[in-house]
């Protein structure tokens, strides 16, 4: 990756600028721009999003275990450089093109602050496949748990024990990711170990909000 400043002529901001891919040209001045570019580097034109993963959209590394303070810095960075405002003596096309790049750039954050979407996005670029039909036995127990859940303390006690095993699923995750990656190509059984520990997370976060819901509508008064 080179670096490159992120911000039309004038402006002093050094963030991370294009990536290798194909280029296409500019539709201002017709030089070549590169598949991350937010901007022309030649005309300071602000250019279309390309179609990007979330991952190279914000400049990190494909991998589950990302800072998530690296993360809001990036967002925020590329966000600033792409306010519409800094476009406006430009005319309405390169406004439209920075509030889109603006919107990508939220999207992929969004994407990427996010435990399970994360683990989704970084699954589909490794070429996994996500478990429907995993059969578990703790978790049939724990639904059926909450089921049978009729009273404030025990919505309390089995929410807390969700949680608890929420986290737990998103700290085996990165191991889990980082042995698929591990060979610098994707290892399709590590691939599906992650796979089944994402399926997993994602059955206890749904019984989790279930639970709070539940929880909440007991604390609220009747009419």
């Amino acid at each position: 990756m080179t670096s490159s400043k992120s911000g039309p002529p004038g402006s002093s901001g050094g963030i991370s600028g294009s990536i290798a891919g194909d280029l296409e040209p500019c539709g201002a001045c017709g030089r070549s721009v590169a598949p991350r570019a937010l901007f022309c580097h030649a005309c300071g034109a602000a250019q279309p999003p390309r179609p990007l993963d979330p991952f190279t959209r914000l400049g990190l590394e494909r991998r589950f275990d990302i800072d998530l303070d690296q993360l809001a810095k990036q967002h925020a960075g590329f966000s600033r450089a792409m306010d519409p405002e800094r476009f406006a003596a430009r005319g309405p096309r390169q406004q439209a093109n920075a509030k889109a790049q603006a919107d990508a750039l939220h999207d992929a954050y969004e994407v990427l602050r996010d435990p399970i979407r994360r683990a989704h996005a970084l699954l589909a670029l490794l070429g996994g496949t996500p478990v429907t039909d995993d059969e578990d036995e703790e978790i049939a127990d724990l639904a059926a748990r909450l089921a049978r859940a009729d009273d404030a303390p025990e919505l309390d006690r089995i929410g807390l024990d969700l949680g608890q095993r929420v986290e737990a699923c998103i700290k085996y995750l990165p191991p889990a990711f980082r042995k698929a990656q591990g060979t610098g190509s994707a290892d399709g059984n590590a691939l599906e170990g992650a796979a089944r520990i994402l399926a997993r997370l994602e059955r206890l976060e749904a019984m989790a909000a279930d639970a709070r819901a539940r929880r909440v509508a007991r604390t609220q008064p009747h009419p």
